[in-house]
């Protein structure tokens, strides 16, 4: 079952109107809800889901989780209030002061990686990653542990430059074209199509998460401590 990803298209939508496709009850008011289109980013890519409320004439449902299965995303969460049922027309409203946070710091995290790359010379693997709250971090595969004073004044150098943040679709046999200064890409999955996020003479990788419209909104990136964990893991935040 097929939903609509209207989050790709205009990650400052807060809310939206949908229509339930199906519920799966879990355990007394906690369900699966899937929409057939929302603005409820699911959790993947080192961002964490969207939370929030869909509402209707006779429920309200609260969201805590997302995720993809296949080619639906399930809302999970509990009924606040009442309840929906398959069918029926219902209004998503995300919590917008956690979206714009994540989409500052998914942001960011793309400027850390340039970051990396002028720091040591070569692009850096990334091992892991989480661009959200509580406690967002990169983990990069290095030997040396890397400065976090020069790391933070090198982002912040590039967020200062207000650049522009530019979304594409490219085809798959086309990728070669569009991308560059992007680690990981012997990771990816393969697909007809792909979504690249450039940040002009920075980078452009192949992305699924939402982000700002331009470097300025991230504000100041802060480098919050630096750990080694199989490479070295640099916690983050902006402000």
């Amino acid at each position: 079952m097929l939903t609509g990803e209207l989050y790709l298209a205009d990650p400052y939508a807060r809310r939206c109107e949908s229509r339930v496709t199906d519920i799966e009850r879990v355990k007394g008011r906690r369900a699966y809800i899937t929409l057939d289109r929302t603005i409820f980013h699911p959790l993947g890519g080192g961002q964490p889901s969207d939370e929030g409320v869909i509402s209707g004439s006779s429920g309200v449902f609260e969201v805590r989780k997302v995720i993809r299965v296949g080619s639906a995303i399930k809302h999970w969460g509990s009924f606040a209030s009442g309840t929906l049922s398959v069918g029926d027309e219902v209004t998503c409203e995300i919590d917008w002061g956690r979206r714009y946070k994540v989409m500052r710091l998914h942001t960011a995290g793309h400027v850390l990686d340039y970051a990396m790359l002028q720091l040591y010379g070569r692009l850096v693997e990334t091992l892991d990653a989480y661009h959200g709250p509580p406690e967002p971090y990169l983990e990069y595969n290095v030997e040396a542990k890397p400065d976090a004073g020069e790391l933070e004044r090198l982002a912040n150098e590039i967020v200062l430059r207000a650049l522009p943040v530019a979304v594409r679709i490219v085809p798959a046999g086309e990728l070669g074209k569009h991308v560059y200064n992007a680690p990981n890409l012997s990771r990816l999955p393969g697909a007809d199509r792909y979504r690249i996020v450039e940040i002009p003479g920075v980078n452009a990788m192949p992305c699924t998460g939402t982000h700002v419209s331009n470097t300025r909104e991230v504000g100041r990136v802060r480098i919050l401590r630096v750990e080694k964990f199989r490479g070295y893991v640099v916690f983050y935040d902006v402000e």
